[in-house]
C-alpha cells in the first residue's frame, strides 16, 4: 500500500489540492521525463538509496551498449556511476521489460575499462569534450585526474553501480520483480525504484513533480548483490543478500575506515555496532555529505549518540538539542560529559549547541580510543536511553 496522497497548495489561507495527471494522459512522454532528470539530477533522491552516489553529474543520454541505449548516465566526483532508465507505466509490456533492460545495461558497462567507458560517453554527448575528466572538473575544480580515473576504473571492475528505474507511477507485482532480479542479477549493484508522479495545478495548468522512492510493505526497495571481482560470466552462480545487508555506501565507508584505523580495529568496530543494534536497538545509519560517516541513532531515528567519520574521528551532533525538545537538555549534556570522563577527554560547548561534543586537546578523538572503553560507552548509551524513554512517556 502506498503511503502518500495528493499534495496541496496553500495560498492566502485557501487550500487547493493538486490534480494527479493520469498515467493514460498524453501531457508528457518518456523523453520528457528523461530530459528533466538529465537537466535536474537533484530531482532524483539517490542519497536516500546510496549516499555514496550523491552529488552526481549528468554525463550523457542514450549511451550505446550491446544491449541497447541507456537513458541516463551520471557520475559523481568519487567515480560512482548511476544508470537511469525512464519508463511510463501505462504500458504493461514496458513494465515487464525494464528490469531486464537495466540489468543488461549494467552487465555490459561492467565489462568496459575506463577508456571504453569514456569513449562511449563522449560519443553519446555528441560534443567536443576532450575527456570525461574535464566534464567533472567543471563542477569539482580541485579534483585530481589520476585519482578520479582510478575510482571510475575500480567501480567498473567491481560493477558498483546504482541502477534506477524511474517512472511516473510504479505499479505491478513487486514480488515478481524481485524474483526476476534474483534470477538475472550478477553485479555488485543497488537497484532503486523511483517514482516521479506528475500533478497539475488546476489554476494555471503548471505540471508539478513530487519525486519519491517506492513505498512498500516488504523489504524490496533495495536489493544488494555481492560478487567476486573476477570476470563476470553469463551463467555464473550468485549469492544474494536482502536489504538488511550492507549497501554499497556502507561497504565504501568501512573500506575507507579500514584504511584509516586498520583492519583489526575496523572489524572490532563492526562488532561493536552489531552489539549496539542487537542489545539496545541502535540504528547504524549512514550520514550524507562530502565525506561518509556512520551515525549511531536511536531506534526512532531521533537521537544521535555519535557520528563516526570515515577517517575514524568521532563527532557528536544534536543530542543536546533533541533532549531539550522533550524538556531536559541536561540529559544530552550528561551523556557527553560521561563519555568525556570515560575516554579521558573534554566536554566542549564552545560552538553552537548542535555541535557540542567531546574532544581531547582541542581535537576530535579517534574511534580506536572509544573501542578501548566500548563496554562503558554502551552502558552510558543504555542509561541515557532509559532517561529519554522515561521523559518521553511523560512528555
Amino acid at each position: 500500500m502506498k503511503q502518500y496522497t495528493s499534495p496541496v497548495i496553500i495560498n492566502n489561507n485557501e487550500i487547493l489540492t493538486l490534480e494527479k495527471v493520469l498515467l493514460e494522459s498524453k501531457l508528457y512522454n518518456e523523453k520528457w521525463i528523461q530530459n528533466i532528470c538529465f537537466e535536474t539530477p537533484n530531482l532524483l533522491p539517490v542519497e536516500e538509496l546510496e549516499p555514496t552516489f550523491g552529488g552526481m553529474i549528468p554525463i550523457c543520454k542514450e549511451l550505446s551498449t550491446p544491449s541497447g541505449y541507456v537513458d541516463l548516465i551520471y557520475i559523481n566526483e568519487y567515480g560512482f556511476i548511476t544508470i537511469g532508465e525512464c519508463k511510463l507505466w501505462r504500458n504493461p509490456e514496458a513494465r515487464r521489460k525494464v528490469v531486464g533492460q537495466v540489468l543488461d545495461y549494467a552487465k555490459d558497462i561492467a565489462r568496459w575499462d575506463y577508456t571504453k567507458f569514456e569513449r562511449e560517453c563522449l560519443k553519446a554527448r555528441k560534443e567536443t569534450n576532450n575527456n570525461l575528466f574535464e566534464i567533472i572538473q567543471e563542477f569539482y575544480p580541485e579534483i585530481d585526474e589520476s585519482t578520479f580515473i582510478d575510482r571510475v576504473q575500480n567501480n567498473l571492475k567491481k560493477g558498483r553501480f546504482l541502477l534506477t528505474i524511474i517512472g511516473d507511477g510504479i505499479r505491478g507485482n513487486m514480488e515478481e520483480l524481485v524474483n526476476y532480479i534474483h534470477r538475472n542479477g550478477n553485479l555488485n549493484f543497488t537497484l532503486g525504484l523511483i517514482e516521479l508522479p506528475v500533478y497539475k495545478n488546476p489554476i494555471n495548468n503548471d505540471l508539478i513533480i513530487t519525486p519519491r522512492i517506492l513505498a512498500k510493505t516488504k523489504e524490496i526497495e533495495r536489493i544488494i548483490y555481492r560478487f567476486s571481482d573476477k570476470e563476470i560470466e553469463e551463467n555464473k552462480s550468485i549469492e544474494h543478500e536482502k536489504v538488511e545487508s550492507k549497501s554499497i555506501s556502507e561497504k565504501v565507508f568501512f573500506e575507507r575506515l579500514q584504511k584509516s584505523i586498520g583492519e583489526e580495529k575496523s572489524n572490532i568496530f563492526k562488532d561493536f555496532v552489531e552489539s549496539l543494534s542487537s542489545e539496545l536497538n541502535i540504528i547504524p545509519k549512514l550520514g550524507r555529505g562530502k565525506r561518509l560517516s556512520l551515525n549511531l541513532k536511536s531506534s526512532n531515528d531521533t537521537y544521535n549518540f555519535a557520528s563516526i567519520q570515515e577517517d575514524g574521528e568521532v563527532w557528536f551532533y544534536g543530542i543536546v538539542n533533541k533532549t531539550e525538545e522533550i524538556g531536559d537538555k541536561q540529559i544530552g549534556i550528561d551523556y557527553l560529559k560521561a563519555i568525556a570522563r570515560t575516554v579521558d577527554g573534554d566536554f566542549t560547548d564552545q560552538y553552537k549547541q548542535w555541535s557540542w561534543c567531546v574532544k581531547k586537546n582541542g581535537k576530535y578523538i579517534n574511534i580506536s580510543d572509544y573501542l578501548a572503553i566500548q563496554k562503558e560507552w554502551k552502558e552510558i548509551i543504555s542509561k541515557t536511553l532509559d532517561r529519554i524513554n522515561e521523559l518521553e512517556e511523560n512528555f
